[in-house]
C-alpha cells in the first residue's frame, strides 16, 4: 500500500524504520536566462516588494480558527510551544499563497471534534475520514496521507493475536476512530477486556510505561515516531486502514476546502513541493545527508535577490518587530497554557489511582443516572462484575423499589447543590445486619453547573458490630460497679438472717419446735444470699476460687436434679437431643456459676418454645485457628464449646443488643425469674474468661455457643466436714469490722468456737491494739468507709508483724485489694455471709502450722 498516496515517488532503498523514504530525483536542466528575461524579473522582483510592504490589512485577510491536539508527527506541540506537524507545514504553505491567517485552538481531539461540529472551530487538521463523520463535518476530497492502527505493549510483554486482548486493560484515546473498531472487534469475538479511555495518544504510552495498561491503541505514524521516548513495543497486530484529511463544519466553509485540494493536487504533481518536504521531514528517519540539486538554483536566485530585499527588510522592520513581539507573548501565553494543562491531567492521573485504589465504591453519574465513571470496588460491590459500567443506568443495577424508597430522595437533594450522607441496609439483604454509609456529592463542571453526582459507598457493618460491642461492654461494666456496691450492702444485712439461725440450730434436735422455722429462716437468707451472688456475677468478680472443672459433670448433675424433672414435665410438647463429647477437656471455674449458666439458658429456651419444638444440647472440644467474629471476637485458642440450640420464636438484632442488661426481658416480670439471668450468664463467662456467640433471627429460633478455656489440670474431690472438726483451742483473734452487728456476730461463732475474741471498729483501732498486743489471728473486714481500708490497715500492722495471721471476709467480692493484702501475706478470704461451718474452716486453716489435706480447701 502507498502510505502518501499516488503523488509521490518511493524509492526502493529503505531506512531504519519500517516507513518508506520518498527521495527527490536528480533532474538536470540547465537555467539559461535570456535577455529578454530580464525585464520580466525586475517586473516580478517589484511586485514581490510592493507586496511585501504593503500591510496585510489591506487585503481583507481570512482568519481561520484551526484546532490543534496531540497526534505527532502529523500535528503537535513542541518543546518550545510551536505548533508543527506534516499537516501544519502543508496548512501553513497554503495559508502563506491564499493570505489566511490562522489562529490555533488546543484542547484533546474528542472536545476539537465537538467544537468542529458546533462550528466553535473552523477547520481540523489531520483526521481520520469515515462515513459516520461525513454525515455532520465536510472533509476535502484529497488524501493527505494513509494511516492505520497498531497495538503497543510495555516492554517485554509481547502478544501476537487478538484473542490474547481477555481479560487485558487497554487504554485508548477518547472519540479515537480506531478505539472504535477495536471495541466492535472484541465484542464480536466475544473478547472481555476493559478498556481506558485518556485524553491523548502519549498518554496512552505514559499508561502502558506506568503499567496502569497492559495494552495501547495509537495509529501507526505516531507510535513508530513515539514509541522509543516510552519504552514500549509494537506487535503484529494492525488493523484499521484510514485516509487522513482536513475537515470543516458542515455546509461551512467549502471554498476553504477547495482550495486545499486544488493545492495538494498541484503539490502532489510537483517532487519539490511543500507536500514531499514535510512528507520526507516527519516520515523519514536516518536519510543520508546529501545536498538536493534543485538547492543551487535556488541560492542563485537567493543571491541574487539578497541585495534588492535587504532595502525592503528595513522598511518592514517596524511591523516585524510589532508581530515578532505579538506572537512571543502568544507563545508564552501557549507554553503557559500547556505547561498548566500537563500538570492538570498528572493531579488528574493521580486523582485516578487513588480512586481506582480506594475500598470505598465510588462513581460518578449523570444527571440521569448513567454511570460516566466507576472504580473497581464500585463494580465489584454494586454489580458484582469487573465489566465497565460507563453508559448504564443505576436503575439496571439496583432494584427500582430501593432506588426509589432510599435513594431518590437523597439524590434529589444532591442535584440541589447538597451535599447528602445517610446510612442504609444493602438491598440484596434486608435482614442481615450489613451497613452501608452513603455519601451524595454533586459533580460541578468548570463553569460551575451541575452536572451529575458522585456516590460514594462504605460498608460500616464492622464498624457498627464493634460500636454496639464497645456500648454493651461499657454499659455492663457500670451495672456491674452499681451491682457489687449494693451487694456489699445486702451480704452485711444477711449476715444475722443466715448466721444466727445457723448458730441457734447447733444442737438443736429435729423434733424442737423452733427448728423449722430456724431452717426456713436460714434457707430464706441463702436464696436471699444467692440473688446477692448474682449481682456480684453483675460486677465480674463473683466466682471466687476457680477450680478444675468438668462441663459434662455440670450438665449430668443438673439433668438428674429434681429442678430438670419439674421443668420437663411441663413440656411435653419439646423433644430433647443430647450429645456430650466423650472425652471433654477440663476448663477453670465455679460448678455453682456454671451450672447458674446452664439452667438460665435452659429456661430461657424452653420458653422460647411455646409451641411444639426440639431443644439440642451438645458439648465438644474445639480448636480455633484464627480469631472469629462471632457476636464476641473470639481469640485463637484451644476451647471446649457448650451449645444450646431451640427451634423458637428467635431474636432481632436490636433484642440481641439488649439481652444482657439487667432487667431487661421480652418476659412478664415475676412469673419466670427476677430479670438478672441473662445477665448472670454474661458476668460468669466474663468471670471465666470465656466468650459468647449467638445465631439467631425472628422466627428461626436461637442458638448459645459458650467458648470456655481448656486446663491440663485434673478434677480435685471435695468432702464436707461438720463445724465441731475445726474447734479452737483458746487462740486470741482480734475481729477488726466497722459495723457493730458484724462484730457481734463474728464474736459469739468464734467464742463457741473456743477462742478468745477481741474486736477494734475500725482500721486506725486495730493498727494501735496490734501495736501493744500481739494476737493469733485476724479477722479483717475488707470494705470500712470512713477510715482506713482493710488492704491499708493489713500494710500498716506487717510493719511491726511481719507475718500476722489473717483472715480476710467480705460482703463485695474478691477484689483486687483482697489480692494485694494476700500478696503482703493475708491468708483465706471467705465471703460475707458465712456461716459457722465456713468460718471456723477458714480460722482453723490458718492457725493449724500444716496445711489442710486437699480435701479441705474451702469452696
Amino acid at each position: 500500500m502507498n502510505s502518501f498516496t499516488s503523488g509521490g515517488r518511493i524509492p526502493t532503498d529503505t531506512t531504519t524504520m519500517c516507513i518508506p523514504s520518498v527521495q527527490i530525483p536528480r533532474q538536470d536542466k540547465s537555467y539559461n536566462i535570456s535577455r529578454r528575461t530580464y525585464p520580466r524579473l525586475f517586473l516580478l522582483l517589484f511586485f514581490l516588494l510592493v507586496h511585501c510592504i504593503t500591510p496585510a490589512s489591506t487585503y481583507g485577510q481570512t482568519v481561520l480558527k484551526v484546532g490543534i491536539y496531540s497526534n505527532k508527527p502529523t500535528i503537535f506541540v513542541d518543546k518550545n510551544g510551536k505548533v508543527t506537524g506534516l499537516f501544519i507545514d502543508i496548512l501553513e504553505d497554503i495559508a502563506g499563497r491564499e493570505g489566511w491567517e490562522l489562529h490555533y485552538v488546543n484542547g484533546n481531539f474528542s472536545e476539537l471534534l465537538d467544537k468542529l461540529k458546533t462550528g466553535e472551530i473552523d477547520l481540523l487538521p489531520a483526521i481520520a475520514f469515515s462515513k459516520y463523520r461525513e454525515q455532520v463535518i465536510d472533509f476535502n476530497f484529497t488524501t493527505v496521507i494513509a494511516n492505520w492502527a497498531e497495538l503497543y505493549t510495555p516492554a517485554n510483554s509481547p502478544i501476537t493475536s487478538l484473542t490474547e486482548l481477555e481479560g487485558k486493560k487497554i487504554s485508548v484515546k477518547q472519540g479515537d476512530i480506531h478505539a472504535k473498531v477495536l471495541k466492535k472487534m472484541t465484542d464480536r469475538f466475544n473478547i472481555s477486556c476493559r478498556f481506558l479511555e485518556t485524553d491523548e495518544y502519549e498518554t496512552v504510552f505514559e499508561m502502558l510505561h506506568a503499567d496502569v495498561a497492559e495494552i495501547g491503541v495509537v495509529n501507526r505514524l505516531f507510535g513508530k515516531r513515539t514509541k522509543a521516548d516510552f519504552n514500549v513495543d509494537s506487535t503484529p497486530i494492525i488493523f484499521n486502514p484510514i485516509e487522513m484529511r482536513y475537515a470543516v463544519p458542515e455546509g461551512k466553509h467549502s471554498a476553504i476546502l477547495g482550495k486545499i485540494d486544488s493545492y495538494l493536487i498541484e503539490f502532489k504533481d510537483s517532487e519539490n513541493s511543500i507536500y514531499y518536504q514535510a512528507i520526507n521531514r516527519w516520515l523519514v528517519v536516518n536519510t543520508q545527508n546529501k545536498f538536493p540539486q534543485w538547492l543551487r538554483p535556488l541560492l542563485y536566485t537567493v543571491i541574487g535577490s539578497a541585495m534588492f530585499f535587504l532595502g525592503a527588510a528595513l522598511l518592514l522592520q517596524y511591523q516585524v518587530q510589532k508581530r515578532t513581539k505579538e506572537l512571543r507573548t502568544s507563545n508564552r501565553e501557549l507554553k503557559t497554557q500547556i505547561e498548566e494543562r500537563k500538570r492538570a491531567e498528572e493531579d488528574l492521573r493521580k486523582i485516578a489511582r487513588v480512586v481506582e485504589a480506594s475500598s470505598d465504591a465510588m462513581a460518578l453519574l449523570s444527571i440521569d443516572h448513567r454511570h460516566i465513571i466507576t472504580n473497581s470496588a464500585y463494580r465489584s460491590t454494586i454489580a458484582g462484575t469487573s465489566r465497565d459500567l460507563n453508559g448504564i443506568s443505576i436503575h439496571d443495577l439496583l432494584d427500582r423499589t430501593y432506588f426509589e424508597n432510599e435513594l431518590r430522595g437523597p439524590i434529589e437533594k444532591c442535584l440541589a447543590g447538597e451535599i447528602i450522607q445517610l446510612q442504609t441496609l444493602p438491598q440484596e439483604s434486608p435482614t442481615d445486619n450489613r451497613c452501608w454509609n452513603v455519601t451524595l456529592s454533586p459533580y460541578l463542571t468548570p463553569e460551575g453547573e451541575i452536572d451529575g453526582y458522585v456516590l460514594d459507598i462504605r460498608d460500616v457493618t464492622l464498624q457498627n458490630e464493634l460500636a454496639n460491642r464497645l456500648k454493651n461492654a461499657q454499659k455492663m461494666e457500670a451495672i456491674g460497679m452499681l451491682a457489687g456496691g449494693v451487694a456489699h450492702d445486702l451480704n452485711n444485712i444477711l449476715s444475722g438472717i443466715v448466721s444466727y439461725p445457723d448458730m441457734l440450730l447447733i444442737n438443736r434436735p429435729p423434733e424442737d419446735p423452733i427448728t423449722k422455722p430456724l431452717q426456713t429462716i436460714k434457707r430464706s437468707g441463702e436464696r436471699a444470699a444467692a440473688i446477692v451472688q448474682d449481682l456480684l456475677t453483675l460486677a465480674r468478680k463473683g466466682i471466687g476460687e476457680a477450680v478444675p472443672v468438668n462441663l459434662n459433670n455440670v450438665i449430668t448433675e443438673f439433668l438428674d436434679s429434681p429442678e430438670h424433672r419439674e421443668l420437663v414435665s411441663n413440656a411435653e410438647h419439646i423433644t430433647f437431643k443430647i450429645a456430650l463429647e466423650t472425652n471433654l477437656f477440663n476448663i477453670a471455674g465455679s460448678p455453682v456459676h456454671l451450672l447458674k449458666i446452664f439452667m438460665n439458658l435452659f429456661l430461657n429456651a424452653l420458653e422460647a418454645m411455646e409451641q411444639e419444638g426440639l431443644l439440642q444440647i451438645y458439648t465438644e472440644n474445639k480448636i480455633v485457628p484464627e480469631d472469629y467474629p462471632g457476636y464476641e471476637i473470639i481469640p485463637a485458642g484451644e476451647y471446649i464449646t457448650l451449645s444450646i440450640t431451640d427451634t423458637g420464636i428467635g431474636m432481632s438484632m436490636e433484642e440481641m443488643n439488649h439481652l444482657f442488661e439487667p432487667f431487661y426481658s421480652r418476659k412478664i416480670m415475676g412469673r419466670s425469674g427476677t430479670g438478672l439471668g441473662m445477665s448472670v450468664v454474661w458476668g460468669s463467662m466474663k468471670d471465666h474468661q470465656g466468650y459468647i456467640d449467638i445465631r439467631s433471627k425472628p422466627g428461626s429460633g436461637t442458638t448459645f455457643t459458650l467458648y470456655f478455656p481448656v486446663i491440663s489440670d485434673d478434677l480435685q474431690e471435695k468432702e464436707n466436714i461438720e463445724w465441731y472438726s475445726f474447734r479452737g483451742q483458746g487462740q486470741h483473734i482480734l475481729v477488726v469490722d466497722d459495723m457493730k452487728d458484724q462484730r457481734a456476730l463474728a464474736t459469739e461463732i468464734l467464742t463457741l468456737l473456743g477462742y478468745v475474741v477481741h474486736v477494734a471498729r475500725s482500721g486506725e483501732e486495730a493498727v494501735e491494739q496490734c501495736k501493744d498486743t500481739g494476737f493469733d489471728l485476724l479477722l479483717l473486714d475488707m470494705i470500712m468507709p470512713g477510715g482506713i481500708d482493710g488492704l491499708e490497715t493489713y500494710s500498716r500492722i506487717c510493719e511491726f508483724h511481719p507475718r500476722q495471721k489473717t483472715v480476710i471476709a467480705s460482703g463485695y467480692s474478691e477484689s483486687n485489694s483482697v489480692q494485694k493484702a494476700q500478696e503482703l501475706g493475708a491468708g483465706t478470704y471467705i465471703k460475707k455471709p458465712y456461716t459457722v461451718t465456713s468460718l471456723a474452716r477458714a480460722v482453723y486453716q490458718e492457725l493449724t502450722p500444716k496445711p489442710l489435706p486437699t480435701e479441705l480447701a474451702i469452696s
